[in-house]
Protein backbone atom coordinates (compact mmCIF):
# COMPACT_ATOMS: atom_id res chain seq x y z
CA UNK A 1 0.00 0.00 0.00
CA UNK A 2 2.96 2.04 0.81
CA UNK A 3 3.91 1.55 -3.27
CA UNK A 4 0.04 2.55 -3.98
CA UNK A 5 0.59 5.95 -2.03
CA UNK A 6 4.32 6.67 -3.20
CA UNK A 7 3.37 5.90 -7.07
CA UNK A 8 -0.13 8.42 -6.63
CA UNK A 9 2.24 11.17 -4.89
CA UNK A 10 4.27 10.94 -8.26
CA UNK A 11 1.63 11.00 -10.60
CA UNK A 12 0.44 14.02 -8.80
CA UNK A 13 3.28 15.50 -8.32
CA UNK A 14 4.07 15.29 -11.90
CA UNK A 15 0.58 16.51 -12.90
CA UNK A 16 0.87 19.34 -10.72
CA UNK A 17 3.96 20.14 -12.87
CA UNK A 18 2.69 19.97 -16.28
CA UNK A 19 -0.10 21.95 -14.59
CA UNK A 20 1.89 24.94 -13.87
CA UNK A 21 3.75 24.49 -17.20
CA UNK A 22 0.39 24.57 -18.75
CA UNK A 23 -0.65 27.73 -16.73
CA UNK A 24 2.47 29.26 -17.46
CA UNK A 25 1.78 28.75 -21.22
CA UNK A 26 -1.87 30.54 -20.80
CA UNK A 27 -0.64 33.00 -18.53
CA UNK A 28 2.06 34.37 -21.09
CA UNK A 29 -0.55 33.36 -24.00
CA UNK A 30 -3.22 36.16 -21.75
CA UNK A 31 -0.96 38.68 -21.75
CA UNK A 32 0.43 38.40 -24.99
CA UNK A 33 -3.41 38.94 -25.96
CA UNK A 34 -3.69 41.41 -23.50
CA UNK A 35 -0.84 43.34 -24.98
CA UNK A 36 -2.00 42.89 -28.29
CA UNK A 37 -5.75 44.09 -27.46
CA UNK A 38 -4.32 47.56 -25.57
CA UNK A 39 -2.63 47.73 -29.06
CA UNK A 40 -6.31 47.64 -30.51
CA UNK A 41 -7.88 50.14 -28.61
CA UNK A 42 -5.31 52.47 -28.81
CA UNK A 43 -5.66 51.92 -32.28
CA UNK A 44 -9.39 51.93 -32.31
CA UNK A 45 -9.03 55.61 -30.23
CA UNK A 46 -7.26 57.31 -32.56
CA UNK A 47 -10.06 55.98 -35.38
CA UNK A 48 -12.76 57.54 -33.60
CA UNK A 49 -10.94 60.74 -33.14
CA UNK A 50 -10.49 60.57 -36.84
CA UNK A 51 -14.61 59.66 -37.27
CA UNK A 52 -15.18 62.75 -35.36
CA UNK A 53 -13.20 65.03 -37.06
CA UNK A 54 -14.60 63.98 -40.21
CA UNK A 55 -17.69 64.32 -39.16
CA UNK A 56 -17.08 67.89 -37.60
CA UNK A 57 -15.83 68.79 -41.19
CA UNK A 58 -18.73 67.19 -42.61
CA UNK A 59 -20.76 69.45 -40.74
CA UNK A 60 -19.22 72.48 -41.42
CA UNK A 61 -19.07 71.55 -45.35
CA UNK A 62 -23.09 71.70 -44.53
CA UNK A 63 -23.30 74.70 -43.27
CA UNK A 64 -20.81 76.00 -46.34
CA UNK A 65 -22.56 74.40 -49.14
CA UNK A 66 -25.70 76.08 -47.34
CA UNK A 67 -24.20 79.22 -47.49
CA UNK A 68 -22.69 78.95 -51.24
CA UNK A 69 -26.09 77.71 -52.36
CA UNK A 70 -27.69 80.41 -51.30
CA UNK A 71 -25.41 83.03 -52.59
CA UNK A 72 -25.71 81.12 -55.91
CA UNK A 73 -29.71 81.48 -56.10
CA UNK A 74 -28.81 85.39 -54.68
CA UNK A 75 -26.78 86.06 -57.90
CA UNK A 76 -29.02 83.91 -60.71
CA UNK A 77 -31.77 86.21 -59.18
CA UNK A 78 -29.81 89.34 -59.33
CA UNK A 79 -28.00 87.96 -62.63
CA UNK A 80 -31.65 87.45 -64.60
CA UNK A 81 -33.38 90.86 -63.18
CA UNK A 82 -30.36 92.85 -64.56
CA UNK A 83 -30.07 90.71 -67.71
CA UNK A 84 -33.93 90.96 -68.21
CA UNK A 85 -33.41 94.97 -68.14
CA UNK A 86 -31.17 94.78 -70.62
CA UNK A 87 -33.16 92.54 -72.57
CA UNK A 88 -30.75 89.58 -73.17
CA UNK A 89 -30.87 86.17 -71.07
CA UNK A 90 -29.04 85.41 -68.28
CA UNK A 91 -27.55 82.30 -69.56
CA UNK A 92 -26.28 84.02 -72.58
CA UNK A 93 -23.91 85.95 -70.36
CA UNK A 94 -20.75 85.31 -68.97
CA UNK A 95 -21.49 85.38 -65.86
CA UNK A 96 -24.40 83.29 -66.35
CA UNK A 97 -22.57 80.63 -68.61
CA UNK A 98 -20.57 80.11 -65.59
CA UNK A 99 -23.39 79.94 -62.94
CA UNK A 100 -24.89 77.17 -65.30
CA UNK A 101 -21.48 75.25 -65.21
CA UNK A 102 -20.95 75.89 -61.04
CA UNK A 103 -25.15 75.09 -61.13
CA UNK A 104 -23.98 71.78 -63.04
CA UNK A 105 -21.21 70.85 -61.25
CA UNK A 106 -23.33 71.16 -57.78
CA UNK A 107 -26.15 68.95 -59.05
CA UNK A 108 -23.24 66.28 -60.72
CA UNK A 109 -21.48 66.19 -57.20
CA UNK A 110 -18.22 66.94 -59.61
CA UNK A 111 -17.19 70.43 -58.36
CA UNK A 112 -14.52 70.65 -61.78
CA UNK A 113 -15.64 74.55 -62.07
CA UNK A 114 -15.67 75.37 -58.69
CA UNK A 115 -11.68 73.49 -58.15
CA UNK A 116 -10.76 75.71 -61.14
CA UNK A 117 -12.05 78.79 -59.90
CA UNK A 118 -13.90 81.17 -61.83
CA UNK A 119 -13.34 81.77 -65.58
CA UNK A 120 -15.17 85.57 -65.47
CA UNK A 121 -13.44 88.23 -67.36
CA UNK A 122 -14.76 91.13 -65.91
CA UNK A 123 -12.78 93.83 -67.39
Amino acid sequence: MAKIVEINKQELSSERVQLALDLGGFKKYANNLKSKFSAYQQKFIVLDRMVGDIQKEAKDLDKLYDVFQKEMDQQEKEGKRLSNELGIKFVETSVGKEWERIAGDILSGDYSAIKRGLKIDIS
